[in-house]
């Protein structure tokens, strides 16, 4: 989703090449409406790469990935406490629903 760099978006943090393996989450955040922001980092903590994210985040929400797992963060939790964790064994539709969930937090409405 291509937006406004001054837009409140979900940041999305990058730590290897990950959109091919977690694009399901994407279109899942796309299907409600919330616009996202990829950028690259290096490490290996994607928990607190996600917190990081949802800190960057005007909309509170962060997420991190690498080419195994994907972490769903809420600035209000705890760092070390994430709100979702994928794992690349994941379905199709459990990706696609942990998108609609980052999107739903953003909007205040009930999870799928």
């Amino acid at each position: 989703m291509v937006v406004n760099q001054d837009s409140p978006v979900i940041v999305i943090t990058a730590l290897s090449e990950c959109q091919p393996q977690w694009q399901e989450v994407l279109w899942g955040i796309e299907e409600e409406g919330i616009p996202w922001r990829w950028q690259q980092a290096a490490g290996l903590d994607v928990v607190a790469h996600a917190w990081q994210a949802a800190n960057q985040s005007a909309l509170l929400v962060g997420i991190a990935c690498d080419s195994q797992q994907l972490v769903i963060h809420y600035r209000n939790l705890p760092a070390s406490a994430p709100l979702f964790t994928l794992m690349l064994h994941e379905d199709l539709q459990s990706r696609r629903k942990a998108g609609n969930n980052a999107a739903r937090l953003v909007k205040g409405i009930p999870f799928r």
